[in-house]
């Protein structure tokens, strides 16, 4: 057996910056690639908000195709509003019921974005830790 201390390429932490539409179609807001090319365990998450949302917008984020919408990240999170500038949210990206599944991005899967309303005026921050899986 080997064992390494050193994990430099085998962690990481993925930023997505998130500006505001007037879309509330599924994915509306952005989707992005798995960055890595590979399965990743996510870790845990933050999300930034400089400025919120003029409308009223819940948000929802998670892995999946590329016009879906996920909801593994973020799901109906309502943390968005107008005064909300400059709060740091944690998002706890294993249950914490433990015998439930830690959320994992699959290779070939996306994280999507997607508004309840329109989110203009958003300009918010995503970070994503994770450790490669493969």
């Amino acid at each position: 057996m080997t064992v390494s201390t050193l994990l430099t390429d085998q962690r990481g932490m993925f930023k997505v910056h998130i500006t505001g539409v007037s879309s509330a179609a599924n994915a509306g807001i952005g989707t992005v690639a798995n960055p890595e090319g590979v399965k990743l365990g996510i870790l845990r998450t933050y999300f930034y908000a400089r400025t919120g949302s003029t409308g009223a917008v819940n948000l929802d984020a998670g892995f999946t195709t590329i016009a879906a919408k996920g909801t593994d990240v973020l799901s109906s999170f309502d943390g968005v509003q107008a005064t909300v500038g400059g709060k740091l949210f944690y998002g706890q990206a294993v249950p914490v019921n433990e015998t439930e599944d830690a959320v994992v991005w699959a290779a070939d899967t996306y994280l999507t974005i997607t508004g309840s309303a329109t989110s203009v005026g958003l300009d918010a921050d995503l970070y994503i830790e994770y450790i490669r899986l493969a």
